[in-house]
């Protein structure tokens, strides 16, 4: 695992169920509330949902958890564990930003 400044990871994992925005704004609400998770993206065109995490406070059944809250399905098996910075967009990559 690659680990990003801070102690911090980006995985991307996929998500069953999503068929509208409204369910994109669940997922990232609901993950987004798990204490140690910093940045949160869903794409729904890919069913895929992108973290920014802390490994050591998030693992991967709390993401799971959070998501089936929200009444998704997340496949946490088919995670991929993301080169740093590659969740930023691109103006922050352009700026430098974190």
């Amino acid at each position: 695992m690659t680990a990003q400044p801070g102690g911090l990871e980006v995985v991307r994992f996929p998500v069953r169920g999503m068929t509208c925005g409204s369910c994109v704004n669940r997922i990232v609400r609901a993950v987004g509330k798990v204490p140690g998770v910093a940045k949160v993206s869903v794409d729904l065109r890919h069913e895929t949902a992108t973290v920014r995490r802390e490994p050591s406070v998030v693992p991967d059944a709390a993401l799971a958890a959070a998501v089936a809250a929200a009444g998704y399905e997340a496949d946490l098996d088919a995670a991929e564990v993301l080169p740093p910075g590659s969740d930023r967009g691109l103006v922050d990559r352009l700026l430098g930003r974190p």
